[in-house]
């Protein structure tokens, strides 16, 4: 039996005393019965749990990308990678990474990543990675973008937008390199205005 629903119970419960007030709207987009490439801002370290949650993917992971370094760290690297988070090396051309994300969405599971690659504060832009872009062309799988509140302190409000999903517009399952780089920063764009006037 998974350890994933007694996990997503745990740090539930701890990351609600972090920030207690967690407000999530937007999922009514949430596709029934769809296997997604879901798709975030990264501000925070635990920002793979706050998608999980703001989904009430309870029973369920999606399979989850994640730097080399973290799955390195002793008794949290094996627990992650029990409930199907996987490395990517950063900086590389990763192949095993693109087959394990690929393999994931061909079997019909969600993938999650964050196509800025690295923790971004507020008001900073970063290049943002093609490789979301990239698994979405080619298994022909819709984008869920998500976005998370940037301004964090302890006790404060958390919030959550998911918006609807999005289809790179893209005719075929190839892309240039420059088309994959143009679209995801398409898809940046798409996720933060999800957090304006909100």
């Amino acid at each position: 039996m998974s350890a994933y629903p007694f996990l997503y119970q745990l740090v539930h419960a701890a990351l609600r005393v972090w920030h207690p007030v967690f407000r999530v709207t937007g999922r009514e987009n949430i596709p029934q019965e769809q296997n997604l490439v879901i798709c975030g801002n990264h501000v925070g370290m635990m920002d793979p749990a706050w998608v999980l949650f703001a989904m009430k993917l309870r029973k369920d992971c999606p399979a989850i990308i994640a730097k080399e370094e973290v799955l390195k760290i002793p008794v949290i690297g094996p627990i992650l990678k029990s409930v199907g988070v996987f490395p990517v090396r950063r900086g590389e051309n990763d192949v095993n990474a693109v087959k394990h994300g690929l393999g994931a969405l061909k079997s019909g599971k969600s993938l999650l990543l964050f196509p800025e690659g690295t923790r971004v504060k507020k008001g900073k832009v970063v290049e943002p990675k093609s490789g979301a872009v990239m698994f979405a062309v080619r298994t022909a799988t819709p984008i869920l973008p998500v976005y998370l509140e940037t301004r964090r302190f302890p006790f404060s409000p958390m919030r959550c937008v998911i918006g609807k999903p999005w289809t790179p517009p893209v005719e075929g399952r190839k892309a240039s390199p420059e088309e994959l780089h143009s679209l995801a920063k398409e898809l940046m764009s798409i996720i933060y205005a999800l957090g304006e006037d909100k």
